[in-house]
């Protein structure tokens, strides 16, 4: 019993450590990290501590407008399809991220984590030049580097002591500003230059703002070695702009061009059960969706970001093998929605303002590219500190 219960913390923990980014929706890895103790039961216990690392990749390329996707976008040659929109001209984003995770055991309840993360992405994209020659050509910039830190504090609701087949953990932590959100590499241009430009938000390693995460994990006994789990946070991020330009603003949407500190959302839910005897390998499957709000909770909403979710269904596979803990997903992405943004809402009501026939009014919805899938590894091990016992005197 306390293998599956430890195994079924894991994979409630592993998927608040396996968010990351989807393309140009980026919703950066923002979950907590909770460490349980193997020895005693699902928590982590007083004094001991856990430390881990997770690597996760994914390549975006599918670019959608709402929900439909726009397939010219990966035609080959170049050129335009019969609406006059370029064909060939999909942006690919490229991501590989690793966290540093840390915890501690304050108490058997309550835990401190710690999650230092670091990227590197690639963007690469069509250019179509005009000078010194006519060419067309795929080029790629690069941002890496350390992304936002988080530290968290976690708390079971119920003594993991009495709670044998089933408990609820919640937490709250803050993400600071360490991640440089305003990274820039060299870009060739139309007129055969190379200039240093700021890289495209997606690849940004952080987003220039300090956030709060609130978050809760879950899991219940369904029917013998067969359990429920549960877990979501949402990212509180109150600063409006992290003050990097986009592009020169337009006239009439001044503040539009700046780059946003969106808020962020992840839920996922599922079943798992182990295969054999042992206990020591275990099945999951989850359901999830995760993605950016097109306005935050708190803070000003006149900046730039590329709001959308992406559902998905997420096969995992995790093994514990005494102190040591793997685990591996796979989620892939049935469902993907480029919401429209207040960036959108504002251009499309200044181009409205002068239309005066209502059959001609225009409605202006950005577009992002989305990964179908990402894959997620995790590598854990346990410290676990034993209780004292007094020893007889020699003397």
């Amino acid at each position: 019993m306390k293998r599956i219960l430890f195994i079924i913390a894991i994979l409630v923990v592993a998927a608040c450590q396996q968010t990351n980014a989807q393309g140009c929706v980026a919703v950066r890895q923002m979950g907590g990290v909770t460490a349980m103790c193997p020895s005693s039961s699902y928590n982590l216990s007083k004094g001991s501590f856990q430390v881990g690392t997770a690597y996760r990749y994914f390549h975006s390329w599918r670019h959608f407008v709402g929900k439909e996707e726009q397939p010219q976008r990966q035609v080959t040659g170049g050129g335009h399809d019969k609406n006059g929109n370029d064909r060939g001209n999909a942006v690919n984003i490229y991501s590989h991220a690793v966290d540093i995770n840390l915890s501690y055991g304050i108490t058997d309840r309550f835990q401190i984590n710690l999650t230092i993360p670091y990227v590197h992405n690639e963007r690469s994209q069509v250019l179509r030049q005009t000078a010194p020659v006519v060419d067309t050509f795929r080029y790629s910039v690069f941002a890496k580097g350390l992304a936002d830190v988080r530290i968290g504090f976690n708390y079971w609701v119920t003594d993991p002591a009495k709670a044998h087949n089933g408990n609820m953990m919640i937490g709250a932590g803050l993400k600071l500003a360490t991640g440089k959100h305003s990274v820039m590499d060299d870009a060739p241009q139309a007129d055969g230059t190379i200039k240093s430009v700021v890289m495209d938000q997606a690849i940004q390693p952080g987003d220039g703002g300090v956030g709060l995460s609130l978050e809760f994990s879950g899991f219940t006994k369904i029917y013998k070695n067969i359990y429920g789990f549960a877990n979501g946070y949402y990212l509180l991020n109150p600063k409006e702009s992290n003050g990097t330009f986009k592009s020169p603003p337009k006239e009439g949407l001044a503040g539009y061009n700046l780059y946003a500190c969106p808020d962020q959302f992840f839920g996922r839910a599922g079943i798992m059960t182990t295969v054999e005897k042992t206990k020591q390998l275990t099945l999951s499957l989850a359901g999830r969706i995760e993605g950016i709000p097109a306005y935050d909770i708190l803070g000003g909403q006149i900046a730039y970001r590329r709001p959308g979710y992406v559902a998905a269904i997420e096969p995992g596979v995790s093994y514990r093998k005494g102190q040591h803990s793997f685990s591996l997903f796979v989620p892939y992405n049935f469902r993907k929605n480029r919401i429209q943004s207040a960036a959108d809402i504002a251009d499309q009501n200044l181009q409205n303002s002068a239309i005066t026939d209502p059959t001609k009014l225009k409605h202006v919805q950005g577009d992002a590219a989305f990964a179908d899938y990402s894959i997620s590894f995790g590598y854990s091990f346990r410290f676990v500190k034993t209780k004292k016992h007094t020893q007889p005197s020699l003397n």
